[in-house]
C-alpha cells in the first residue's frame, strides 16, 4: 500500500516538473505566467515581467549537469543566438535578463525548454477615462468610448507563428433581467470581458440606467495593480417587454367541448383571456397588436392597456403580441406571440332524459356545444305552453314547471343560436321525458 502511494506521488512530481523548474521575475515582482497551446512548442510557458529591472530567469535542473542558454526572436527557435553569463550553482542556473519580448531556450542533458518573455513596461495598459457614445438608436448594443492605450501582448511559437496574450478587460454594469417566478424585471449585475484594448467597445444595451466600470487587465490584477475607470451614469434608451396571458376557464360547464384546452389558448368561444404587460424602465408606450396573420402584416385591433381583458368570439386563429417603445420610438421590443385558436361551432340537443328518477344521472336536459356565442332555447309541451326558457347553452332544464316535475311524455324545443363563425343556428326537436307518474 505504501509503495502504491509513493509511486503516484513521484509520478505527480515528475508530471509537474516543467511548471515548477522555471521561475521568472522582473521589476521586483513575480512574472505572470501563461500556459500556451501545445502547438506553439513553448513547453516552458509564456511569462510577463513588470519590467527588465532586476529581471531574472532561474532554472532548477534535474541534477548539476551543465545548463546552456539561447535566445530567439519572432522568426522562430531555429534562428537562435547563444547566451553567455548565466551563473550555475549546483542544480540552479540563473540568467540576468537584459532583453525581453523574445524567446529563450534552456538545455540540459539533451532536453530543451522553450519559453517567451514579455516586458509589460513596453506595452502597459493605460486607462484614462471612459464615456458612452451619444449616437442615437442604441437599442441592442451600447457603444463605449475608452480613452487610453493597451498595445497587443504578442509572443511567437518556436516556428515563428504570431500569438497574442489576451489582456481580458472587464466591463461591469447593471441591467434588468426577467424573473419568471417573481413576474418582474430584477436589476442584476452584468459582466462582459473583452480580449484586448479597444477605443470603441460594444456591449449589450442595459435595460436600466447604470454606470459602466471598465477594469483590468488580468496581468495587472495578478500584481494587485488593477486600473479602473467609469463612464458615470448612463440613461438607457433600450427597452424590454414581457407579456403573460391567462385564460379564464369554465370548469363547471360540463356540456361544453374544449372549454379548458391545456396546450393552447382559445378552444370554445367565448374565450376570456387576460393579457398582462411587464416593461423595463425606458418603455413609455405599449400596444397590444391583434392580427390574423402570423407575420402581423395586417392588424385587426390595437389596445394600450397595461392589463387587457379580451373575449375571443370569432372562429379561427388570432395572433397577439405586445410592443413596447421608448419616448422617441427609436427603440422597440416585442413580446412572444400568443396564438389563440377558436374552434368551429357545434350544437347538439339530446332527445330524452329522466328527471327525478336517479339524482345526478340523466336528470337534466342540456345541449352539447362548442363555440356558441349567442343562445336562446324555448321548451313547450304538446299544447304549446312554454315550460322553460334558457338564455345560455350551459344552462339546462330540470324537468320542472312552476316547481313541480312535469308528466312524462313528449315535449318540444326550439333553439336559435349563433356560432363563433357568425353563422346562425336553428334547431327544432322533441324531448322524451322518461319517468313514472308516481
Amino acid at each position: 500500500m505504501y509503495r502504491f502511494l509513493i509511486f503516484w506521488a513521484s509520478l505527480f512530481t515528475l508530471g509537474g516538473l516543467y511548471a515548477q523548474q522555471i521561475t521568472v521575475s522582473g521589476g521586483g515582482k513575480p512574472a505572470y505566467s501563461y500556459t500556451p497551446e501545445a502547438g506553439t512548442g513553448l513547453n516552458g510557458g509564456v511569462f510577463v515581467i513588470y519590467s527588465l529591472d532586476q529581471a531574472t530567469i532561474e532554472f532548477s535542473g534535474e541534477d548539476d549537469s551543465p545548463v546552456s542558454w539561447r535566445k530567439f526572436g519572432p522568426s522562430g527557435a531555429a534562428s537562435y543566438t547563444p547566451i553567455a553569463g548565466a551563473v550555475q550553482n549546483g542544480y540552479l542556473s540563473t540568467l540576468n535578463l537584459t532583453e525581453a519580448d523574445c524567446g529563450y531556450i534552456i538545455e540540459q542533458n539533451g532536453r530543451s525548454y522553450y519559453l517567451w518573455v514579455i516586458d509589460y513596461s513596453q506595452a502597459p495598459l493605460v486607462l484614462n477615462g471612459a464615456s458612452v457614445s451619444n449616437e442615437s438608436g442604441q437599442c441592442e448594443l451600447t457603444t463605449l468610448l475608452l480613452d487610453g492605450s493597451g498595445p497587443r501582448l504578442n509572443y511567437y511559437s518556436i516556428n515563428g507563428a504570431p500569438k497574442n496574450l489576451e489582456r481580458e478587460i472587464t466591463i461591469s454594469y447593471m441591467s434588468l433581467v426577467w424573473e419568471e417566478e417573481a413576474l418582474a424585471y430584477i436589476q442584476t449585475a452584468q459582466t462582459e470581458t473583452i480580449d484586448n484594448f479597444s477605443s470603441t467597445i460594444q456591449v449589450p444595451a442595459p435595460l436600466c440606467n447604470t454606470d459602466f466600470i471598465l477594469s483590468g487587465d488580468q496581468i495587472l490584477n495578478y500584481w494587485g495593480m488593477e486600473q479602473s475607470v467609469s463612464t458615470g451614469e448612463y440613461m438607457t434608451t433600450a427597452v424590454g417587454v414581457t407579456a403573460i396571458a391567462e385564460q379564464t376557464y369554465r370548469d363547471d360547464v360540463l356540456n361544453e367541448d374544449d372549454r379548458h384546452p391545456t396546450d393552447y389558448l382559445g378552444g370554445s368561444a367565448p374565450a376570456e383571456i387576460e393579457f398582462q404587460a411587464y416593461t423595463t424602465d425606458a418603455v413609455t408606450h405599449i400596444e397590444w397588436v391583434f392580427s390574423d396573420k402570423e407575420d402581423f402584416s395586417t392588424t385587426t385591433a390595437r389596445y394600450n392597456d397595461q392589463t387587457l381583458r379580451y373575449t375571443f368570439r370569432d372562429e379561427g386563429i388570432t395572433y397577439v403580441r405586445l410592443i413596447g417603445s421608448n419616448g422617441t420610438a427609436e427603440c422597440q421590443a416585442y413580446s412572444t406571440t400568443f396564438t389563440v385558436n377558436i374552434g368551429e361551432p357545434r350544437l347538439e340537443a339530446p332527445n330524452a332524459f329522466s328527471p327525478g328518477t336517479s339524482p345526478g344521472i340523466n336528470d337534466e336536459w342540456k345541449v352539447a356545444y362548442k363555440s356558441i356565442v349567442n343562445f336562446k332555447c324555448w321548451i313547450f309541451n304538446k299544447w304549446g305552453v312554454q315550460m322553460c326558457y334558457l338564455d345560455s347553452p350551459d344552462k339546462g332544464w330540470d324537468g320542472k314547471y312552476r316547481g313541480k316535475y312535469v308528466d312524462p311524455g313528449v315535449y318540444y324545443y326550439v333553439i336559435e343560436a349563433k356560432g363563433a363563425n357568425n353563422q346562425k343556428i336553428k334547431l327544432k326537436g322533441h324531448i322524451n321525458i322518461m319517468r313514472s307518474k308516481n
